[in-house]
């Protein structure tokens, strides 16, 4: 692994000040998923995920917040609890209000990358201090439901390449700089 650089991307949060954040050298996998925080502001929140393939493999939804995927890298196929689904690629996006129900699939010919924003109404506390460790406030991210009404767990195996072990692709990054 000496040629794997992990550039660790610290929780950067705000109400007060503007923050600057890079998705530069984000380090590509060969198994599982990474989920990075960016920025978080009270009622705004940016992160970036990496996926060597899979995706978010079981239908979902979040109550409390809207969210949308910006395709970086890759290609992914979204398929929504109406039976519907789109296919998103380079420098496309989904946008997904609360309550309505998703997952979506890698293509497997690369790493995908995504931008992640979300924003909601906070039930729970205000300010910037109960947050996840990729940026979410806990009350936000506690509000997220499998179809059959089960509380989502992000590293369960049902929830697709999350519940994997993390591999990194030696010598590999998106975004190099």
């Amino acid at each position: 692994m000496d040629d794997v650089k992990i550039n660790q991307r610290p929780l950067q949060a705000s109400t007060e000040r503007q923050m600057k954040f890079s998705m530069r050298d984000l380090p590509m996998l060969k198994q599982g998923t990474t989920y990075d925080p960016l920025a978080t502001a009270e009622n705004l929140w940016a992160s970036v995920k990496v996926y060597a393939s899979g995706g978010e493999n079981a239908l979902h939804s979040h109550s409390a917040e809207d969210h949308l995927f910006v395709i970086m890298q890759g290609k992914a196929t979204f398929f929504f609890g109406d039976g519907s689904s789109t296919v998103a690629r380079q420098f496309e996006g989904v946008m997904i209000p609360k309550n309505v129900e998703y997952r979506f699939e890698a293509d497997t010919a690369e790493n995908l990358v995504l931008l992640r924003v979300g924003g909601g109404a906070r039930t729970g506390h205000r300010g910037i201090e109960h947050l996840t460790a990729h940026g979410t406030p806990l009350d936000v991210n506690s509000a997220m439901t499998y179809a059959t009404g089960d509380m989502k767990i992000g590293n369960e195996a049902k929830n697709g390449e999350s519940g994997k072990e993390r591999i990194y692709a030696p010598g590999e990054f998106f975004a190099p700089g």
